[in-house]
């Protein structure tokens, strides 16, 4: 189904659900929706081109007098990455994407999936397993409600892969580099004589310019629309796996605020736009492979595309050291850690997934 006929049919169920003149007073719905990434990455392009047009119009086809002022804000205009949970509990925004990775101190629970890399590089059924997931763990929805938030829809990453200023033919080379990444996904370099650098993909273009890292790990679908290939032109694609990126999410006294015919609009325009996100990153990363591929011919500075063999990848994999178990010990609640663990291997699996380590046997 695409976007307009998923949004026809998402207004031909609010039709169906209006309530009764008089029931309750219609309004003008005002809403903030922001994001630290530019609109030219698909989640925030997302936001922009499906999120806000379908709740502006199934809040207005409420009936007369409905309608929305909707403000938006992308490519950190409101805020800067490294406040995008915070801005949106705060207020400053209403509505706001929020990277799960770069929060391991306020979504402890919600890095799972970092702690389980190699696990799957099927990024729709590591969608419908994180959303799953949030709807059917408790200890998931109350890490969101304890920040002040109401989770709307995941993101999923794209599988990660290493792009770096110089070649790198196996797990080996990285000894002595410093890499950028994410939070939580610094712990993917333990073992391996690498140096996590904290970052995020507005900085790594930056970062790896100016020195302060020699490549990241990081995601087709952000490095090629944020030209990061052109100072780390070196692609090794070794697929640790999709990951769980984080998602919309909406202040929680602006939710609560809000009319239970618009709060419903909003939960179900957020799984719309996980879904699509899912579809979206998917052909994002195939034209980011594919427009990499083009670029091998260029001259100068030609960028260069190595796969790792599968005993590269175990190599990588073998080495790391307990991540899943360090992760579990480390909870407020080790038992709901447990219980994540088994949930997420569990409902891969249920979709044909293979993963190369199995984190769950040590726990």
């Amino acid at each position: 189904m695409n976007k307009r006929e998923l949004l026809r049919s998402a207004l031909a169920v609010a039709g169906t659900c209006v309530i009764a003149p008089g029931a309750m007073a219609a309004e003008t719905i005002n809403l903030t929706v922001a994001a630290a990434h530019p609109a030219t990455t698909p989640w925030v392009r997302l936001m922009a081109e499906q999120f806000v047009p379908e709740v502006r119009e199934r809040v207005a086809a409420l009936g007369p007098g409905w309608s929305t002022q909707i403000s938006e804000f992308y490519g950190g205009q409101l805020y800067k990455m490294n406040a995008s949970l915070t801005s949106v509990s705060d207020g400053i925004a209403d509505i706001g994407w929020v990277l799960a990775p770069a929060e391991p101190a306020r979504l402890p629970l919600s890095q799972f999936s970092a702690a389980m890399p190699f696990a799957s590089a099927d990024l729709r059924a590591v969608l419908a397993v994180v959303n799953e997931m949030n709807d059917s763990v408790p200890e998931l929805a109350e890490e969101w409600d304890r920040n002040g938030l109401v989770f709307l829809g995941a993101v999923v990453s794209d599988p990660y892969h290493l792009f770096t200023r110089t070649p790198l033919q196996g797990f080996a080379q990285l000894q002595g580099l410093r890499i950028s990444v994410p939070g939580a996904l610094g712990q993917w370099l333990k073992g391996s004589g690498a140096v996590a650098v904290d970052g995020a993909l507005t900085s790594y273009y930056t970062d790896i310019q100016t020195g302060v890292s020699d490549g990241t790990i990081s995601v087709t679908s952000g490095v090629v629309p944020l030209r990061i290939h052109e100072v780390a032109p070196h692609v090794s694609l070794v697929d640790v796996g999709c990951m769980y990126a984080g998602g919309l999410v909406m202040n929680k006294g602006r939710f609560q605020s809000m009319p239970a015919q618009v709060q419903g609009i909003l939960r179900e325009a957020g799984r719309h736009y996980s879904a699509s996100t899912g579809e979206a990153m998917s052909r994002a990363y195939d034209g980011g492979l594919k427009a990499l591929e083009a670029m091998t011919t260029r001259q100068p500075n030609p960028v260069t595309l190595n796969r790792w063999p599968q005993a590269q990848r175990l190599a990588w994999a073998r080495s790391l050291p307990n991540l899943a178990g360090d992760w579990v010990s480390h909870q407020r609640s080790p038992e709901a850690a447990r219980r994540i663990v088994h949930a997420y291997l569990e409902g891969l699996r249920r979709r044909g997934a293979q993963p190369l380590r199995d984190w769950a046997l040590s726990l």
